[in-house]
Order: structure tokens, then sequence, then C-alpha cells
């Protein structure tokens, strides 16, 4: 889809969001006429999938259309941060990762079954075998996977480790550049990490684990019938329209949630339901403890 001058309509941001009685849904800050999935944001640009054409879309911050960005297959794993943003594609029997940098062309890497995450390190990515950081230049490995039989799904990278999520949900932390490594968690389902902090389900709840000090614990309860991906936004926790917090959860968002991103404590989101998809911003904090 090439995205026309008229495709996008972008409106002021306006008061944080919720589905909660009284508190006020923010307007979009765009409406795009396609079907869209995940999103992914970096400093100067949002990125999300065109289901309906099978590319990828880029948006300005504030919602105004930039274009598009070229695929060949379908793209099943979308990340961003500073000037980078990077993609994976079905290719054949394998995937391939693009990324691009700033305005430089869009560079390719071919691989198994790839999973991959954007920080302010870099770009890492796992695979059959693999966990991997792409530097300028050819990808170097950084740890070997205790299971090579099945693709890890990389959920951080730092200075000092890996982490990484088995198939079977065990939570894995890689010494980098050693074949030392120490399971966090046994079994969990949906996990994801940020900044040294560990979200994840479990049958009281959702749950959080600081990777440093081992601290655990519930950060408040999803009807475990409610399918989402955790996002971590600072001190909260977002299960799609559940925000949780400090053992409290709030419908903090509408669904259905098709894709979101956290910068700060705002959360960038998408809604799509009859070919239109809507972006909003809500503030993760906008409805307080015990309200």
């Amino acid at each position: 889809m090439k995205l026309a001058a008229s495709a996008v309509i972008t409106i002021a941001i306006g008061a944080c969001g919720g589905d909660e009685p009284g508190v006020p849904l923010a307007p979009p800050i765009a409406q795009i006429p396609a079907t869209l999935s995940r999103l992914a944001i970096n400093d100067t640009s949002m990125f999300s999938i065109d289901l309906d054409a099978g590319e990828l879309i880029e948006l300005g911050l504030d919602g105004s259309s930039i274009g598009t960005l070229p695929t060949a297959g379908e793209v099943t794993e979308l990340a961003a941060h500073g000037d980078l943003v990077a993609w994976v594609e079905i290719e054949g029997t394998g995937t391939v990762i693009k990324r691009r940098r700033g305005a430089n062309p869009i560079e390719s890497h071919r691989t198994f079954d790839a999973h991959l995450i954007a920080n302010a390190d870099g770009l890492f990515f796992s695979d059959l075998g693999l966990i991997a950081a792409w530097p300028e230049g050819v990808p170097q490995r950084i740890a070997t996977p205790i299971d090579t039989t099945a693709s890890p799904r990389l959920l951080d990278v730092d200075s000092s480790f890996a982490y990484v999520a088995q198939d079977a949900g065990a939570v894995i932390k890689y010494t980098r550049d050693s074949d030392i490594s120490e399971v966090q968690l046994e079994t969990s389902e949906a996990a994801t990490v940020k900044a040294g902090q560990l979200a994840y389900r479990a049958p009281d709840g959702i749950r959080m684990r600081d990777l440093f000090s081992g601290f655990d614990r519930v950060v408040g309860f999803v009807p475990a019938s409610y399918a989402c991906e955790l996002l971590i936004v600072e001190q909260a926790v977002m299960c799609n329209r559940f925000r949780v917090l400090q053992g409290n959860a709030a419908e903090l968002l509408v669904d259905p949630v098709v894709g979101y991103a956290a910068v700060g404590r705002e959360v960038y989101w998408i809604t799509s339901a009859d070919g239109i998809s809507e972006i909003r911003v809500t503030d993760a904090e906008s409805i307080a403890e015990g309200e």
C-alpha cells in the first residue's frame, strides 16, 4: 500500500486514555486505511506491519505518513531503537533479517528461524544454535543456546548477559562470550525482559522478577483466559488492555489491541477493525492506584 498524503489523519494528542468509566479515551494520532499488526518505535518514526498489503509502513511520531519499506516475504517480527529499524521476513524454508540505520540502505542477513530485539546496545538475534549481535559488518556470536535443536526466543541483551525463552517456557540467562548459563525460571508464559526486569504470567497473576536481586512479586492479576503479549512500561506491565501495577489491575486501553510499544511511561498502541487501524498514546500511570 502506497500511503497518500490523505491516507493518514493526524490529530493532536489529547487526554490520557482508558475504557474505565470516567476515564476519557485519547483521540487517535493516526487513522490508517489498513489492517495493521505490531508496532515498533525509534527516535524519529513508528513502524507497523500492513497485513493487507504485506509490507511495512513508516509514520512520523506525530502520525504523519512517511512511506513504506520494501519487503519480499511475510514479516513476522519487528524491532526499533535509536536510528535503527529491523524486521524478520519468511524466505523459503528459513528467514531473513533486514535492517535500516537512518537513511542508509537496507541490509539483510539470511537465517533459519530468527528472533530479534533492538536496544541501546544495538541489534541482537537468536537462531538455531546461535545468539548473536549484529554490529557494523557481519553478525558476531555472543552465546550458544543449551538446546541447539530448537530456536530460542531472544528476550533482551545487556553488556553482560543475554536472556532467552526456550520452547518449553524456561527463561535462561547466558553470560556473553562464554559457555556459562543459568536458569532464571523453569517454566513461564509470555515472558519479556527489559532493563533487568523479567515479567511473566503465572497461575497467581502477572509477576515481575528483578534479574539481579532475584526478588519476585505479583504485580497484578489478569484472567487466565485472556491472551496477550506482555509489555514492560517502567514499573507497570501491560497485558493488552490491562495495566497491572503495584498489585492492582486496571483496564487502561481498549480491545482489540493488535500492537504496542513503550516510550518512557507512554504506551503507543494500535486497534484495528473493519480495515481501519488507529494509533493512540496513553500514559501508563494515568489511572491512579486503587481507582
